[in-house]
């Protein structure tokens, strides 16, 4: 009865802080600088069956609006056509609550299934929504918390509907391209091939809507992805080979290099990965690897969620591995960007070069990445844990 008690008063006293950090959050996200990402504008193109991929590379009709650049794998726009009914006030309202509630499911349905007390349950829910990168992630109308939500239902639900749902996550191909690989390292070509069904059905129906020759359209989201990189999007953030870019050696392959590095790399990590029966672990270090391996902006962080939950699930044991996992998840949940700018500014009081600062403070956060990465991969084969 006494715990009930104190989980009543601790229950009360999240939602309090909760409520009042989010009311800056909701009226950023729903000013005329919120939501910036939010692709709805392609998605009302296609729904008026303009190819928004053409119209982009090739200067048409469809407008680009904020930073709405219509990357994404086909599907993406046909799932947003709900959103193209409304006008763009109500869309980024329904889009918000939207997110909180995938947010929510995902969590709650990951802190169900690998059985984690009420206790534990209210602290990470707790973490994750007044995390700073999720509030970013708001604010700026990102995609994130969808693909999260989609990639993680393997590891939750092993059937045949999870799997096919679970392609939805390819849509955002910088983050989803990871289960593909996953399930071609673990030889589930039957789940592989059922995982395709969404980008499959998503490819044919833009096709159908836009009028556009199948062949023709389906590499058109890599070619605007390169095409927007050269306007400073995205792609040219770091990511653990895009040192790459810089050397004038490889300047006519350095892109096929990268691509061919990360590939070889991922297949390694997944292939160990795949030895660990620990669902909850592998979906985790999955986020990690994803993070490391391709171009991200800071509100993707999210996708450290599941390793949250896998820390606060083991943080019991008497061993220094947890207490790291979880400053290390504190740090890339809520911290990271203030240290970051304050280690930029020392560091250029101190007298390093600007421009060297500026490279060598997120290489720094993927070296930290990396080597959590490591540490929790390999220290699995020699405990229990949970």
């Amino acid at each position: 009865m006494k715990k009930k008690k104190y989980f009543e008063v601790y229950f009360l006293f999240i939602i309090i802080i909760l409520a009042h950090s989010y009311i800056p959050t909701i009226k950023e996200t729903l000013s005329d600088l919120g939501s910036f990402d939010f692709n709805w504008q392609p998605a009302k193109c296609v729904f008026e069956g303009i190819n928004h991929y053409s119209s982009y590379l090739e200067g048409g009709n469809c407008p680009i609006i904020k930073s709405q650049f219509g990357e994404y794998a086909q599907g993406f726009y046909i799932l947003l056509y709900p959103f193209t009914l409304l006008d763009w006030d109500a869309a980024q309202i329904v889009w918000m609550l939207l997110n909180i509630t995938l947010l929510f499911f995902v969590t709650f349905i990951l802190c169900k299934k690998f059985e984690l007390d009420k206790f534990e349950s209210l602290l990470i829910f707790f973490i994750i929504f007044y995390a700073i990168v999720t509030r970013i992630h708001l604010i700026m109308g990102q995609h994130t918390i969808l693909v999260l939500t989609f990639m993680s239902l393997p590891f939750v639900w092993k059937s045949k509907l999870s799997y096919i749902l679970s392609g939805i996550s390819y849509f955002k191909y910088n983050i989803g391209y990871a289960l593909f690989l996953f399930f071609a390292v673990s030889k589930k070509y039957k789940i592989l091939f059922i995982s395709l069904l969404p980008c499959i059905f998503g490819w044919l129906a833009y096709c159908f809507i836009t009028t556009t020759p199948v062949l023709e359209n389906l590499f058109q989201p890599l070619k605007l992805t390169m095409h927007n990189a050269a306007l400073g999007n995205n792609v040219n953030n770091p990511f653990l080979f895009s040192f790459i870019r810089d050397f004038n050696l490889f300047s006519k392959y350095n892109y096929l290099l990268i691509v061919l590095l990360s590939i070889i790399f991922n297949l390694y990590v997944l292939s160990k990965i795949n030895n660990i029966t620990n669902d909850l672990l592998k979906l985790s270090l999955i986020c990690l690897l994803v993070l490391i391996s391709t171009p991200h902006w800071g509100h993707d962080n999210v996708l450290l969620l599941p390793f949250l939950i896998y820390t606060i699930k083991n943080y019991h044991l008497n061993t220094t591995l947890f207490r790291l996992n979880f400053l290390f998840s504190i740090y890339f949940l809520h911290l990271f960007k203030g240290i970051q700018f304050y280690l930029v500014m020392i560091l250029s009081i101190i007298g390093f070069d600007t421009l060297f600062v500026d490279i060598i403070v997120p290489y720094l956060n993927i070296f930290v990445l990396l080597t959590f990465l490591i540490i929790n991969l390999f220290a699995y084969k020699k405990t229990s844990y949970v």
